[in-house]
């Protein structure tokens, strides 16, 4: 199996930008993340761009710079093709964009979108079909995501953290296995020593001051069914944040019968943590 990712813009092109983001970095460095991953469950992955550069290298063609990525792809002949983005507007969520339904496209976003969905706790914003030139003049499938929104203030928050950039790629990865019939492995056994566990994203400037004094920990977000992600549950110890126990053998549960008295535990905590 083949796959070309596109990290969206690059080099002239900005993208969005929004709460000090820009939509070319993001993307490129979610596909760097990506990529090995894909590439340790023997997916053989290909890059648009390896960095801050227009594909085309023609600064100001836009018809050129996209053209140029998809001639990548069609030149390595392979079997999806993903481009990554970051939405604007004043939304919030995640959707993938396929210029048709009915077809392969829309089957991949189908295997794609829950994994990214439950990554961020993110409103659903469905499979949508949009007449953008990377999807429409590729032959074989195609679709782009749409990560969040650059100018909401929450979505922001999430991708301006890299653990929470290495979890988005990760998803990524899940969901392209998914499509191609992979039992995705996580790419190695490291255990995290130390992980924070949010009840919804709502959590996360708490969660964010906790990973901080934790040396910058990974942060993870409940699913919609309240499951809890692997890597959190095979970490040493488990900072869960709102909720319920998780009956990890190593929790320090930080929550209470309201928001403000989970606050007050996390200000607890962190008073505790800083002396």
């Amino acid at each position: 199996m083949k796959v070309c990712l596109d990290p969206g813009h690059g080099g002239y092109d900005p993208g969005a930008e929004g709460n000090g983001l820009r939509e070319k970095d993001i993307t490129l460095d979610v596909c760097l993340k990506l990529k090995p991953l894909l590439e340790f469950n023997g997916v053989s992955t290909f890059l648009t761009r390896d960095g801050d550069y227009a594909p085309s290298h023609l600064e100001g063609d836009l018809n050129g710079e996209l053209r140029a990525r998809v001639d990548i792809a069609e030149r390595n002949n392979v079997d999806l093709f993903v481009s990554v983005h970051v939405n604007d507007g004043g939304g919030t969520g995640e959707e993938i964009l396929v210029t048709a339904l009915g077809g392969r496209a829309e089957t991949a976003a189908n295997m794609v979108l829950p994994y990214l969905v439950q990554v961020g706790q993110w409103v659903n914003r469905g499979v949508k079909t949009q007449n953008v030139l990377v999807l429409k003049e590729t032959s074989m499938p195609a679709i782009l995501t749409e990560n969040g929104f650059i100018d909401n203030a929450t979505d922001a928050a999430q991708l301006k953290d890299p653990k929470f950039r290495q979890i988005l790629a990760a998803a990524h990865a899940q969901g392209i296995c998914n499509f191609f019939g992979i039992q995705y492995k996580d790419g190695g056994n490291n255990v995290l020593e130390v992980a924070v566990l949010l009840f919804t994203k709502e959590d996360f400037w708490s969660g964010s001051d906790v990973a901080v004094v934790n040396g910058n920990c990974g942060i993870f977000v409940r699913a919609a069914d309240q499951s809890v992600p692997k890597e959190a549950m095979n970490a040493k110890t488990l900072i869960v944040i709102g909720g319920s126990t998780t009956n990890h053998p190593n929790e320090i549960l930080l929550s209470g019968k309201s928001k403000y008295d989970t606050a007050a535990a996390v200000g607890k905590y962190l008073s505790g943590a800083t002396q």
